[in-house]
């Protein structure tokens, strides 16, 4: 079937995230009164123009997986996006070179003319943000490794319309901040999406690695030999009850940009002892909220779930649980889960795991090609799986 030409903004490149590290005192191990930061982001199938940058002041809380509108200090940003050896510095509100983001916040660039993304490139975002009193104020960061990571503080200076590899040169250590939201108009249907995960699905005992980094991005990465652009919102014990509308409604926007949502977020809330029937609620306050949201194909966005891998430590009780919860999921959730991924066959033997908990590096390896193989189909962002529910 041919589609009409995309009109709508959308997310069109991996690796934005949530932050989920705990901030920094700017100054703490020196004077520096600048962070500077580069990243590389992978474009998908489509040449994208229009394109905008999100950044935000909230996080998911590392060991716990609660939002927080921290850091509290105002931050001041600046952004820019550099596509081969062209840097187009970007600027906020009109025309203004920095805008201020407060606790709790988004902030979006201007639309960045002329830029044009290509289909399948790599393309990298600059940043420079600064605080009022350095001594005090906090910048937050990601635990996660992204294409040519960069992230160091400095004294004054700044690198934003530099091109290629940022100068470190008597810097301190950290942070780096993925944008939250990369967007623009791509010049043909392009999927994209975002995953809520845990210490499972972001990459613990992976290695931390722009290649690698856990079964979910080496999937999102490779999906038929295409990239679909993605966002993580996740941390470590991050659980599903936690990324609720209600007790996560910073993390929700942006459902409009996405064709996709994935939850991986399930061990926790088994091991904290969530029954059947708060899983199924949590799943449903989630699902109702993603399916009952306009995507940029004038679709609603589609809700995918993944089966609660197996987990050596878990009791009878809890096994019994996760069972019914996939099979809940299988039978597609009262019409609330319209994919559902199932990837225990392929997750190894976690006796084998250090923790009995988080799978091994080449565990991670072997559940990333079919991983990637459920989500073929979703690389048409007007797909619609058999027996769709629709809310809308």
């Amino acid at each position: 079937m041919v589609h009409p030409t995309p009109t709508q903004r959308q997310l069109i490149a991996s690796f934005t995230s949530v932050p989920n590290l705990a901030p920094i005192v700017m100054n703490s191990g020196g004077s520096y009164t600048v962070n500077q930061m580069r990243v590389g982001h992978d474009v998908g199938r489509a040449n994208c123009r229009d394109i905008r940058i999100q950044d935000v002041q909230f996080r998911v809380n590392p060991g716990a997986g609660t939002e927080l509108s921290t850091p509290v200090a105002t931050s001041t940003w600046r952004r820019a996006l550099e596509i081969g050896a062209t840097t187009y510095v970007a600027t906020y509100d009109g025309g203004a070179a920095t805008k201020d983001l407060v606790a709790g916040g988004l902030i979006e660039t201007d639309t960045i003319p002329t830029a044009i993304a290509a289909a399948n490139s790599r393309i990298f975002v600059r940043g420079v943000r600064t605080v009022v009193d350095p001594t005090t104020g906090q910048i937050n960061g990601v635990n996660m490794n992204g294409p040519a990571s960069q992230g160091f503080r400095t004294v004054g200076g700044n690198q934003i319309a530099g091109n290629g590899t940022l100068n470190n040169s008597g810097s301190g250590g950290g942070n780096v901040v993925w944008p939250y939201l990369i967007t623009g108009i791509p010049d043909i249907p392009m999927a994209c999406g975002k995953v809520v995960m845990d210490s499972i699905g972001q990459y613990l005992n992976d290695t931390n690695t722009s290649t690698t980094g856990g079964f979910i991005k080496r999937g999102l990465q490779n999906v038929n030999g295409e990239v679909i652009p993605w966002q993580v919102q996740g941390v470590d014990a991050n659980k599903m009850q936690l990324q609720t509308p209600t007790l996560a409604p910073l993390q929700q926007q942006g459902l409009n940009l996405l064709t996709f949502v994935i939850m991986q977020c399930i061990t926790n809330d088994i091991n904290a002892n969530r029954t059947l029937a708060q899983l199924k609620a949590d799943f449903t306050e989630i699902a109702t909220l993603v399916k009952t949201t306009i995507g940029p194909y004038g679709l609603p966005v589609l809700m995918i779930g993944l089966a609660c891998l197996n987990r050596g430590p878990f009791n009878g009780a809890q096994n019994t649980v996760k069972n019914d919860y996939n099979d809940w999921l299988a039978g597609g959730g009262d019409g609330f889960c319209d994919v559902y991924i199932d990837l225990r066959p392929y997750q190894g033997d976690t006796a084998l795991y250090a923790d009995g908990i988080h799978p091994r590096s080449v565990d991670h390896a072997a559940m990333a090609p079919p991983f990637a193989a459920a989500m073929a189909p979703m690389l048409d962002p007007y797909y619609r799986p058999p027996g769709y529910v629709s809310l809308v």
